[in-house]
């Protein structure tokens, strides 16, 4: 999957699950606050399970790992959309427009979401957990934007709605106003992701070439097995673990990993972790990977 594809994705995810939520919302009887906090409560449930299982799928994760995350980032998310929700109705007493700042508050749960669990796991590794700081601004970032424009998407659909169909509508189901939220949300995680990128790899050959991986975590695995962050599934000359790329604060390293025909760097076969320079070349097995990173001025 290429950058743009996951971004493409990540709305499309967004609109589609916000949707589900919304038709989730329509059994609730509540009313008040509690209607509007459940019926948020919902479409973040929805949405946040959404982006965390196409974020699982994006860094390749072992279906156990996608499960857990897709359970934590729909209970966060949930949680955001209840908070979003409520306060949404609050806000909406002194003036309609004031709706946006609750989506605003689940977007940035819902960004949240995404990197949570990884923040709790990392806490005893200072390189993992610096990795997912790092995700975390930029999902907040991409979240908190996305739900400030959606919320005024939504807005303005509730209101044009409300103006031809009567007055109160403007917290009601309209599957439109939280397909556009989905939608935005979904997006500009997605753009946050990539536009803020610091490295990423590209497979320049083969079944798979054209796959791109951003290099988000502390350490990225290349090989056949499942659960492998760069999976090169069809090369019988990569082995399960192949080799690895890890990151710190100041640069990136290539290592291999104990393969049989061994991991190059520029045609260079390595026997240890070597510091890797963008445009570099990375063979494992058959397959050559393109190493890229934004360079700092």
């Amino acid at each position: 999957m290429s950058q743009r594809l996951f971004a493409i994705y990540c709305a499309l995810v967004g609109g589609l699950f916000a949707y589900l939520g919304w038709a989730l919302g329509l059994g609730v009887t509540r009313e008040g606050i509690l209607r509007t906090a459940h019926k948020g409560a919902l479409v973040g449930f929805t949405l946040a399970a959404g982006l965390s299982i196409l974020d699982s799928i994006w860094n390749t994760r072992a279906k156990g790992p996608l499960m857990l995350h897709a359970a934590a980032g729909a209970f966060l998310g949930g949680t955001g959309g209840f908070i979003g929700g409520a306060s949404g109705e609050i806000l909406f007493k002194f003036h309609f427009s004031l709706l946006l700042l609750g989506w605003s508050i689940t977007g940035l749960f819902i960004g949240f979401s995404l990197v949570g669990l990884d923040l709790l796991l990392s806490v005893d590794d200072p390189d993992k957990f610096l990795a997912s700081k790092k995700k975390l601004i930029k999902c907040l970032a991409g979240g908190g934007i996305g739900g400030t424009l959606g919320g005024m998407l939504f807005v303005l659909v509730a209101f044009l709605y409300g103006k031809i169909y009567g007055q109160g509508l403007y917290w009601a189901p309209a599957a439109l106003g939280f397909s556009a939220l989905g939608i935005s949300i979904g997006l500009f995680i997605g753009l946050a992701q990539v536009l803020l990128k610091d490295a990423w790899i590209k497979v320049e050959n083969g079944r798979w070439k054209g796959k791109e991986i951003l290099l988000t975590q502390a350490i990225t695995i290349i090989g056949r097995a499942e659960g492998c962050n760069l999976g090169l599934f069809g090369d019988p000359n990569v082995a399960g673990q192949h080799a690895a790329i890890s990151k710190n604060e100041k640069a990136f390293f290539v290592e291999d990993l104990g393969s049989r025909d061994g991991t190059f760097v520029n045609k260079k076969r390595i026997s240890e972790a070597t510091q890797l320079q963008t445009e570099d070349l990375i063979q494992v097995g058959g397959t050559r990977v393109r190493f890229l990173e934004v360079t700092k001025d």
